[in-house]
């Protein structure tokens, strides 16, 4: 019962928070392309960070995991927000692009942590049956998180394409790494007092 709850509770959540309608931040033309594109990243590395601070708080009860995916598809939202944002910005020059890759950077590095954090936290959500959610949260994340590592790359001067092309590789790879270890199906329970078969 607490899992059909849960489940249906973060539906919920997710029908909620695709109905919240995005657009690009008002008076951007006036803003420099490389701070509305920074602008447009740091909630990004926030809701990062709060996912991972979710995910080390996980303790096998449902309440930790319900906080977990909801942070999680609300990061969706502020993703899907920051590609608008970055797409409605002007190209950068060669000099801003090499400011711009210190956000970039850490945003990969975090990223890469969070993920690794979550993956190891897997047999958590296991036992909670909601395992198959995290992993359509992941997959939606997937999606938007390379789509927003193209809007960066159309915004980077031709010198630099290589380089972004060889951060969406690096990223696409951390995402399915993640997404084939949620793929895995759940070890079967053993029920408390059995003893395994020999």
């Amino acid at each position: 019962m607490h899992t059909q709850s849960l489940i249906l509770g973060l539906l919920g959540q997710a029908v909620l928070l695709a109905a919240v309608p995005l657009k690009p931040r008002a008076a951007i033309e006036r803003r420099d392309n490389l701070d509305i594109i920074e602008m447009a990243l740091d909630p990004v590395f926030s809701s990062l960070r709060s996912i991972d601070a979710a995910v080390l708080a996980l303790d096998g009860t449902p309440t930790t995991a319900n906080n977990l995916l909801a942070v999680s598809q609300q990061n969706q939202v502020i993703v899907n927000q920051a590609i608008l944002n970055v797409r409605a910005s002007g190209d950068l020059s060669a000099s801003k692009s090499l400011k711009l890759r210190q956000t970039t950077d850490s945003l990969a590095a975090q990223t890469k942590t969070t993920l690794g954090d979550l993956v190891a936290r897997k047999p958590i959500l296991d036992k909670l049956g909601v395992s198959n959610v995290a992993l359509q949260t992941l997959q939606q994340q997937q999606i938007s998180s390379l789509s927003l590592s193209d809007a960066l790359a159309e915004k980077v001067p031709k010198a630099g394409q290589k380089k972004a092309a060889e951060d969406k590789g690096n990223l696409q790879s951390i995402l399915s790494q993640a997404v084939a270890a949620y793929s895995v199906p759940a070890a079967p329970m053993v029920p408390a007092g059995a003893v395994p078969p020999r």
